[in-house]
């Protein structure tokens, strides 16, 4: 959920969306089946800075202006600092490797947050004021439909994790696997680590595209106060970094669904339905991924060169 200073080329962008009416209330759906409430960031385009930034904060927002590292003139002044005995340190320290953006959910633990906090870079821009927005919006919109702490899903995507690696590292010294046990612990356990994967995935770097996409629609469609063409050049080197991204973590996964296969028989078919199932959703989302990023118009192959 970190927004990165970069730079590339201009490209338009296509982008669709339906409605979708789950638990969360006058939501669209848009790319990867996530939820957002666009009737709330469509006022936005047309605000000042100012009249944004003051609109953030009427949701309860507490939004703080960092430091910028490369002394851009401030655009944000009227802005607190964020502090580190209001911030934690690491997050305010990536403003000095680049971000110009972080919203931080109070749901994960690991912000230290009380309520929904947005860090801005003290330069900060149209553009990203309502791109972290978005990622409020998203957050806002999976609660209403899910209200499992952000922490919580973390805390089980580290403990499967562990648990799928110390299982695979046991089947490598051994040649194979212990015991029926150890089997269906590994395969367990790599099911429950996918699925928690997959999850971040949607909530981490492919919401970056899902926003980025969005927003370089509405330069299109809307032409919003503040909007520039150095905003499309950043974003289409941050669409493909963030894709990018997915993509490697997505085929890390799909390399393993492939070995794990490999160890299983007919009789295991329990595991087998379950390790499929888990393999056949990281398949679909890298898949859509490479839609989602084709349908931006930016022709660099997301295929590594190895």
């Amino acid at each position: 959920m970190t927004l990165i200073r970069l730079a590339a080329v201009i490209l338009s962008v296509a982008f669709s969306a339906s409605v979708s009416m789950a638990d969360c209330r006058d939501c669209t759906t848009v790319d990867f089946e996530k939820n957002i409430q666009l009737n709330l960031l469509t006022p936005m385009l047309h605000m000042s800075l100012k009249e944004k930034i003051t609109y953030v904060q009427s949701f309860g927002i507490d939004v703080y202006a960092v430091k910028d590292p490369e002394n851009l003139p401030i655009t944000v002044p009227y802005l607190p600092y964020a502090t580190e005995d209001l911030i934690p340190a690491k997050f305010i320290k990536l403003f000095s490797e680049g971000a110009i953006g972080q919203y931080m959910t109070e749901t994960n633990y690991a912000y230290m947050v009380k309520k929904p906090t947005i860090l801005l870079i003290e330069s900060v821009d149209d553009w990203t004021v309502i791109h972290e927005f978005a990622h409020y919006l998203f957050d806002r919109a999976r609660l209403m439909e899910d209200d499992t702490r952000e922490s919580m899903h973390l805390m089980h995507s580290e403990d499967a994790q562990e648990d799928f690696f110390d299982a695979k590292e046991s089947f490598r010294n051994l040649g194979g696997y212990r015991d029926e046990e150890h089997k269906k612990r590994t395969i367990q356990s790599f099911v429950l680590y996918a699925k928690m994967q997959i999850f971040f995935e949607r909530s981490a770097s492919l919401e970056e595209t899902t926003i980025e996409k969005l927003l370089r629609n509405y330069h299109v469609t809307h032409k919003p106060h503040g909007f520039t063409h150095k905003d499309i050049e950043r974003s289409d080197r941050y669409v493909y970094n963030t894709s990018f991204k997915a993509q490697e973590a997505l085929r890390l996964i799909l390399e393993d669904c492939v070995d794990l296969a490999k160890t299983l028989t007919a009789q295991d078919q329990a595991l087998l339905t379950e390790l499929k199932a888990v393999c056949h959703q990281a398949k679909e989302l890298k898949k859509d991924g490479v839609k989602v990023y084709e349908s931006t118009g930016l022709k660099k192959s997301l295929t590594p060169a190895y």
